[in-house]
């Protein structure tokens, strides 16, 4: 049984500059046993409405909207070993591209439109001592003060 840990807890997990920092050194230790992963769960689109469409075609100089689509992923960084942790979280990325409505993915090539918008993020480890170990860890890693 593990214990968990949020925002909440630690409002650092928010800052999406302290979630990158955390994934760049985990990349970089993937060969003494860190790992990272980031599985796609899905696509998350805004189609809109086709009376909204019209007020805008007539109030503006625009011809016509383009469905808003994010890339929804699931990601985590892992830190192996009794004093180990991981972080989890859901990462939802802006692409360029239209859904194929029979498909339910993106049209072509993913187009990537934005950075990483961090949501949920979650800390877990195996005992009480993981929220100081990882903090321990964050400062060896020069990312906590």
């Amino acid at each position: 049984m593990g214990i968990s840990w949020t925002s909440a807890d630690y409002p650092r997990l928010t800052d999406p500059h302290f979630i990158d920092a955390i994934g760049q050194i985990v990349h970089a230790r993937q060969a003494d046993g860190y790992e990272f992963s980031i599985a796609l769960m899905g696509y998350q689109a805004l189609f809109f409405d086709p009376a909204f469409e019209e007020m805008v075609k007539q109030e503006t100089k625009i011809t016509g909207l383009q469905t808003v689509v994010h890339e929804i992923r699931r990601g985590s960084f892992i830190k192996p070993g009794a004093d180990g942790w991981e972080v989890s979280f859901r990462a939802d990325i802006l692409i360029r591209n239209e859904l194929d409505l029979a498909t339910k993915k993106p049209v072509g090539d993913v187009d990537y439109a934005s950075d990483l918008e961090y949501r949920d993020q979650v800390l877990y480890a195996s005992d009480e001592n993981g929220f100081e170990n990882f903090k321990a860890w964050c400062r060896e890693g020069g990312i906590e003060p």
